[in-house]
């Protein structure tokens, strides 16, 4: 009999832990160890397989790699994207599958607005040991072309909901912004036309401080993090709720001090916080890396 009660009543309690999404004030990492080949971080994302690192890049002018970063911003390990090209890389993110986990970086950027295609390069994420060496090349890369239905768009975020494996890319400049999908799986031989989904109705205030700069879907898949130039904002997904039904919602604005030019944002790999990282900007500060400790 006691041992009945007592597994209703853990039952019980484990039915009204509710998850803390209340983070802490920013913790100043300090400049990256790489700041000299990184000066214009523009996206940045979790490693799934290498757990307490994270990947990033440069956006438009640089060549076609991405950085190796610890998660205190040390390490200058380059690995290069064969057969890609940076005309405006603006966001990166993850995705696990059965055979392993991906790599995506979005040549999403166009800020005059007049390339009739994007892409979202993938690649498959790799091993990170003592012995790898510094500059490294990436094969088996695959492209995701598309373009949108109603003309071209400058962005900087796109999302991957972990399960369903569907893309949503948000524009950036929009006085209400714009939600597009490519629904998995996506094609690498032809160009897809994006779904558009719905307008957004967070960052609506005009002008550049409202601007998408880049989010990010937990690991789990119950949370996302979107960002613009001075805040971010924050949903918890409830059951069964589709990424474009969530961002229907109002959002909870989190902690964060606005960078020279904060532009990355992701969660950690275990989820106990978000990191945010910065260009260097006008006042070209070099390249910081922050963590906001989930409490």
């Amino acid at each position: 009999m006691k041992k009945y009660l007592l597994l209703t009543f853990c039952i019980s309690c484990s039915s009204m832990i509710t998850p803390i999404d209340s983070f802490e004030d920013s913790q100043d990492l300090g400049v990256i160890e790489n700041v000299g080949q990184i000066p214009e971080a523009s996206g940045i994302v979790a490693s799934y397989r290498n757990k307490g690192y994270l990947w990033t890049h440069n956006d438009s002018g640089d060549r076609n790699r991405i950085f190796l970063l610890d998660a205190n911003g040390k390490g200058t390990r380059e690995f290069n994207l064969e057969g890609a090209t940076n005309r405006d890389w603006e966001a990166i993110s993850m995705a696990q599958f059965p055979e392993g986990s991906y790599i995506y970086v979005g040549e999403i950027g166009d800020n005059n607005a007049v390339h009739q295609e994007s892409a979202i390069y993938r690649v498959p994420e790799p091993d990170i040991t003592a012995t790898t060496a510094q500059y490294v090349t990436l094969k088996n890369v695959q492209k995701i072309s598309f373009k949108y239905p109603d003309g071209p768009r400058d962005a900087e975020c796109f999302l991957i909901d972990q399960v369903s494996k569907d893309i949503f890319i948000i524009s950036k400049r929009e006085n209400s912004k714009r939600l597009y999908k490519l629904s998995y799986p996506q094609s690498y031989t032809q160009t897809s036309t994006a779904e558009f989904i719905q307008e957004l109705s967070f960052s609506t205030n005009p002008g550049t401080p409202s601007y998408i700069t880049d989010g990010n879907v937990s690991v789990d898949n119950k949370e996302i993090i979107i960002k613009n130039y001075l805040q971010i904002f924050h949903w918890r997904r409830n059951a069964n709720e589709t990424i474009p039904e969530a961002l229907k919602r109002t959002p909870t604005i989190l902690p964060y001090m606005a960078e020279p030019q904060g532009e990355g944002v992701c969660f950690s790999q275990s989820n106990t916080g978000y990191y945010t990282i910065s260009e260097t900007g006008p006042s070209f500060v070099p390249v910081k890396l922050y963590f906001y400790k989930r409490k």
